[in-house]
């Protein structure tokens, strides 16, 4: 009998033990110990909310311990797929890979602007409709400014696959390439783009922002590993409310977040440049309107067949953008 009771004991306390550490789990962002996750960041202008979600203690108040992590296009993707990236300021560039089993979720829309297509100041391409049989650098294959662009060139009758050669060059590179003639044109993150214009040497032919329009597109949004959604949703709307709280908090601190940004060495350039590049865009946490855009660009995406034909919008859009109660 005491044996018996014995082993009572034992196997309740043991359970008592699951129990304890399955909860404790579930609740880690509220708990004293805050949740270590790692954040991928490009190094641009446009990851302004990330910077400030870490320097100004948005991630901290929200119980997450952040760890930030340079990455470029490729180095995301593998990120996202062996769980060593937990969330990312997503753009358009993912919607593809994401297309074809890249496990990553989208939760918001972080803001609208920050990619830019320049030629030489004498160029004699005036404008999209001139880049045909033309060759365009760009920072990756696939890559945002790569998609985003050649989306406006199918609008402009251009096929992007056939009409136009793609070369890559590092952030820094494209610059002296276009300088060189080894390229007449690139599209890139801010503030390169803004940089050559500002230099006196480039002109612009292409953006994603159009003076204010209140219909931009977002260009970027809060993507979250696809796996922490579903074993941590806590966790990931811990993440989702810290950009939140970070664009409404740039909304009015265009100037001190450009200081930030250059002071913290996250970004090249001055910080006139950058709070000039800031001040263009539209810092704004806002879910539905996210959503919406996500599913304008999607269709757009299948319409210039950089999607597959039988994806249907509706179905994706569904699956990826997630509401984190």
């Amino acid at each position: 009998m005491k044996k018996s009771l014995s082993l009572f004991l034992a196997v309740l306390l043991a359970l008592t033990f699951i129990i304890s550490g399955c909860s404790n789990k579930a609740s880690q962002v509220s708990s004293d110990k805050p949740a270590h996750v790692r954040i991928g960041h490009y190094g641009g202008t446009c990851d302004a909310a990330t910077y400030v979600a870490y320097e100004k203690g948005f991630f901290k108040k929200n119980g997450l311990d952040v760890e930030l992590v340079k990455v470029d296009f490729n180095t995301l993707k593998d990120g996202i797929g062996t769980g060593k990236i937990d969330a990312v300021n997503a753009s358009p560039g993912l919607f593809k890979p994401i297309e074809q089993g890249l496990n990553i979720k989208l939760a918001d829309g972080i803001h609208t602007g920050c990619i830019q297509g320049v030629v030489p100041a004498n160029s004699p391409i005036k404008s999209v409709k001139d880049l045909k049989g033309k060759t365009i650098g760009v920072d990756a294959i696939g890559g945002v400014p790569m998609v985003l662009l050649s989306m406006e060139l199918s609008k402009n009758g251009i096929d992007p696959k056939k009409d136009v050669t793609w070369k890559v060059y590092p952030d820094p590179q494209l610059e002296q390439a276009i300088d060189k003639g080894e390229i007449d044109a690139f599209v890139n993150w801010d503030p390169f783009g803004e940089q050559y214009i500002e230099s006196g040497k480039g002109r612009k032919i292409f953006g994603n922002n159009h003076n204010g329009d209140p219909n931009n597109q977002y260009c970027c949004f809060v993507g979250i590993n696809g796996k922490l959604v579903k074993d941590n949703p806590e966790v990931a709307k811990a993440i989702a409310n810290s950009y939140a709280e970070a664009d409404k908090w740039i909304e009015g601190h265009q100037d001190e977040t450009a200081q930030l940004e250059v002071d913290k060495k996250y970004i090249p350039g001055d910080v006139e440049l950058n709070a000039k590049l800031l001040k263009s865009y539209e810092f704004v946490s806002d879910k539905e309107r996210a959503k919406k855009s996500f599913t304008a660009i999607v269709t757009s995406m299948k319409q210039q067949k950089i999607l597959d034909p039988t994806t249907d919008v509706n179905t994706f859009v569904n699956n990826v953008f997630v509401d984190l109660k």
